[in-house]
């Protein structure tokens, strides 16, 4: 399995507490039978209040290390590279950073010159980070889109009747509130456009795996979920 959206580093409490280890999520991930994982920094606190961008170079840095990572590049308007290492098999942008819409012209326009697969963080509750943002940058590209959360809250629900959705936006498990969401989801779309991830540490892969259980689906298409479509979109070998 392809683990499509993990961060590497823990994150801090407010009273400094450090939650979640890379070594521990190793562990878990070896016990699931995961064997690759789409790693990006993790975001801190400092990042969101002060517009700047997250640790790039570790997760190559781990990538030389350990070769189950998958390299995904974060992104933000306030810091665009002109270029990044051919390492990196997809870019991530969180809006909220900055609070810039997903389908702002800075954001398609360097999506398009980097031209790579690209995450992005969705929250319906959110303005700058609605699916109907996500799949507005989507249609403005020629390139997979990946809704990380897949809109995440209770209203997504709702709100999954509402956009136009093209067939190169697909939705990310991780941080979806009820199970609901994604059984509609999975109902609207099929497995061929769901893509397993548990955004750890945030989240944790056993509670996106138990999620998808609650599809019901095919050993086929639970193999698209968990693998197959993340492997195509990146072009694993």
């Amino acid at each position: 399995m392809i683990d499509a959206h993990i961060h590497l580093g823990s994150i801090p409490d407010l009273k400094g507490e450090k939650w979640g280890d890379f070594a521990d999520y190793k562990r878990i991930a070896n016990r699931e039978k995961i064997n690759k994982y789409c790693t990006t920094p993790i975001g801190m606190p400092e990042n969101f209040t002060k517009n700047t961008t997250p640790n790039n170079k570790s997760v190559l840095e781990e990538f030389e290390k350990n070769k189950s990572v998958i390299p995904i590049y974060w992104f933000n308007v306030f810091d665009l590279p002109k270029k990044i290492d051919r390492e990196y098999k997809a870019i991530k942008f969180h809006p909220d950073i900055g609070k810039i819409n997903l389908d702002d012209n800075k954001i398609v326009d360097f999506v398009k010159k980097i031209n790579l697969p690209v995450f992005v963080h969705t929250n319906e509750n959110k303005e700058f980070s609605t699916l109907g943002k996500a799949s507005n940058l989507a249609s403005k590209v020629d390139l997979p889109v990946i809704a990380i959360h897949s809109g995440s809250v209770t209203n997504t629900f709702f709100k999954l009747d509402n956009y136009k959705f093209p067939d190169n936006l697909y939705f990310e498990t991780s941080g979806i509130q009820y199970s609901i969401i994604l059984q509609k989801i999975y109902k609207l779309f099929g497995a061929k456009r769901i893509i397993f991830g548990s955004d750890y540490p945030f989240g944790d892969p056993r509670v996106s795996l138990a999620m998808i259980k609650t599809l019901n689906s095919s050993n086929n298409e639970y193999k698209l979920i968990t693998e197959k479509n993340i492997s195509k979109i990146l072009n694993l070998k």
